[in-house]
């Protein structure tokens, strides 16, 4: 781990703010790229032509020659040799003009594809952002933690220094020295195992934005508490109104209902335009005689299909269609409920630790001021060293209390942004 660590600080470090994680990991992320090459695949399909509503327009040509040798032949009629070449081109034309509103249900069809494959890929989009800020939000919390076991180290070995002088001049016991280095030796233990945990923190940040995995940086961005003005009314009706989830719930649904149009378009009779024309030019030779000569023709009909009985299949489908139209209608109720579920989780998180924040802060500095009195007290042998380090783990646990505070209290937070469609309404700005 620490040949990690070495190859990690090795490396030029490059400022990286919050913001520019988040557009690195929008910029490099695969997941992302594939939902919007699926959204582009929709795009691309949600045509009139897709729908079967244009017509369809086909030509065609060919090339024909045939050589007959009659002339050693006495039961042919010509004894010559026969020759003909012939050209023919056509075009075809195809087109349903009515087919019981199908096309038009096929048309808004995949408009909803085209839609939800948007929404999927803000589903993708939203997800990043929240990886991403509550890595980098992990990140600082690790270094944070990194930089109170180092201050506490500093402390220890102040105070070994200061019982060694004692113990030389016979001021202090071995014991107390001992006890001092042993605070010095947990810490760094403590520290060390701290290192790896930044070190995890930092390669997991990497992955989401797509860089290497020892890519160094250095985090230009402060680790703050999120903002206390918080409304939950306000984050449950922003929620059930943008919600990605619930957006692509009701796609869903309108998908189901359109599912009923098209299979009772098939009860309705269809009409079906057809033409066609032809050019046909040949030549003919025999002998001497030879001869051209064009045929043309044009053909036009109009067919009306009214399929009276086909064993129940077009009802099968409407019944079916509309099974899956209440299917969807429960599913789009059930991500309401989900979502409602999940606003209040992370408001009960949200409200919990951002107490708990309050408390720790208030511990650490109580815990910040007994260190300082015990310090002098240490000096004046009021307390021993056991007193000292129990005062000095007190401060240590309460700055790791209040870092984890924070960093569930953020992670809450970016929670109840997501669910709320706080970046959603953000891209549909854009």
């Amino acid at each position: 781990m620490l040949a990690l660590l070495a190859v990690t600080g090795a490396h030029a470090q490059e400022s990286l703010s919050i913001e520019d994680a988040v557009a690195r990991a929008l910029q490099n992320n695969l997941g992302i790229r594939m939902a919007q090459q699926q959204a582009e695949i929709s795009e691309v399909g949600n045509t009139w032509g897709a729908a079967g509503a244009l017509p369809q327009i086909g030509l065609s040509a060919s090339a024909a020659d045939a050589v007959s040798d009659q002339s050693e032949n006495p039961t042919s009629f010509i004894q010559e040799r026969l020759e003909s070449q012939s050209v023919n081109t056509g075009a075809q034309l195809s087109w349903v003009l009515f087919d019981g509103m199908g096309m038009f249900a096929n048309k808004r069809a995949l408009e909803q594809l085209e839609r939800q494959s948007e929404g999927q890929s803000t589903l993708v989009i939203e997800q990043t952002i929240s990886a991403t800020l509550q890595a980098y939000n992990g990140v600082l919390v690790q270094r944070a933690l990194s930089d109170v076991l180092t201050s506490a180290i500093e402390v220890s070995r102040e105070r070994l220094d200061w019982m060694d002088a004692r113990t030389q001049t016979g001021a202090a016991s071995t014991f107390d020295r001992l006890q001092f280095e042993n605070a010095l030796l947990s810490d760094s233990l403590s520290l060390l195992q701290q290192r790896a945990n930044e070190y995890q923190a930092v390669l997991g940040l990497n992955r989401l934005m797509g860089e290497d995995a020892d890519h160094a940086w250095e985090f230009i961005s402060p680790l703050t508490p999120p903002s206390v003005g918080r409304d939950f009314n306000q984050l449950v009706e922003r929620a059930m109104g943008n919600a990605t989830a619930i957006e692509n719930a009701l796609i869903s649904k309108e998908l189901a209902e359109i599912g009923v149009q098209q299979a009772q378009a098939r009860l309705s009779p269809s009409l079906l335009l057809t033409a066609n024309q032809g050019d046909q030019q040949s030549r003919f030779n025999a002998g001497e005689l030879s001869a051209d000569g064009r045929t043309k023709s044009l053909a036009a009909n109009l067919t009306l299909n009214f399929n009276l009985f086909n064993g129940g299949a077009s009802r099968r489908a409407i019944q079916q269609a509309k099974i899956q139209r209440a299917m969807a209608e429960n599913q789009a109720e059930d991500e309401r409920r989900e979502v409602d579920r999940l606003l209040h989780d992370a408001w009960s998180r949200w409200t919990t630790f951002r107490g708990a924040y309050a408390i720790s802060e208030r511990l650490t500095e109580n815990s910040r001021r007994a260190i300082q009195i015990a310090e002098e007290r240490l000096a004046s042998g009021a307390i021993n060293s056991l007193d000292f380090r129990e005062t000095q783990t007190q401060l240590l646990n309460a700055e790791q209390q209040q870092l984890q505070s924070l960093n569930a209290w953020q992670s809450a937070d970016i929670e109840l942004r997501r669910l709320s469609g706080e970046w959603a309404m953000d891209l549909k700005e854009e």
